[in-house]
C-alpha cells in the first residue's frame, strides 16, 4: 500500500493513515476535504462509477486510484483481494464461496470501470 499512498499524497498533498487494527480510526481532516473536493468536480457518471468501485472495493483509495488511471482493473482486484488470497493459500479455497467472491468483484469493479470509460470520452 505504500507506493499507493504516496502516489496520494502526490495528488491530494495529504497522506492517508495506515490502520491495522480492525477498530480503524479516522482519516486527517485535510485529507477528507481534499477527497471532498475532488468529488465535487465530478459529474453524476463519474460519481456514479467511483461510488460502484468504492462499494465493491471497500475503498475511496482504491476508486480515486482507478478513476485517475494510478491503479487498472487487475491492480484494483490484487489489492482488494490480498487478504483474503492469502488466507486462501493458507488454508485452502472454498469452492462456491471464494471463488464466487473473486468473480463477483471482478464483475461490479470491470463494468464500473467500463461504464467509466464510457462517460469519460
Amino acid at each position: 500500500m505504500d507506493p499507493l499512498f504516496d502516489w496520494m499524497e502526490a495528488e491530494l498533498g495529504v497522506r492517508p493513515v495506515l490502520y491495522t487494527s480492525i477498530f480503524a480510526g479516522k482519516q486527517p481532516q485535510e485529507l477528507v476535504n481534499a477527497m471532498e473536493r475532488f468529488l465535487k468536480k465530478t459529474d453524476n457518471w463519474e460519481l456514479t462509477a467511483i461510488d460502484a468501485v468504492t462499494a465493491a472495493a471497500n475503498s475511496i483509495t482504491i476508486a480515486f486510484a482507478v478513476f485517475r488511471g494510478r491503479l487498472d482493473v487487475e491492480e484494483a482486484i490484487k489489492l482488494v483481494r490480498l487478504e483474503e488470497d492469502l488466507q486462501v493459500e493458507k488454508w485452502g479455497l472454498v469452492e462456491g464461496g471464494h471463488d464466487v467472491d473473486m468473480a463477483d468483484l471482478r464483475v461490479h469493479i470491470s463494468s464500473a470501470v467500463a461504464f467509466l470509460g464510457l462517460v469519460k470520452y
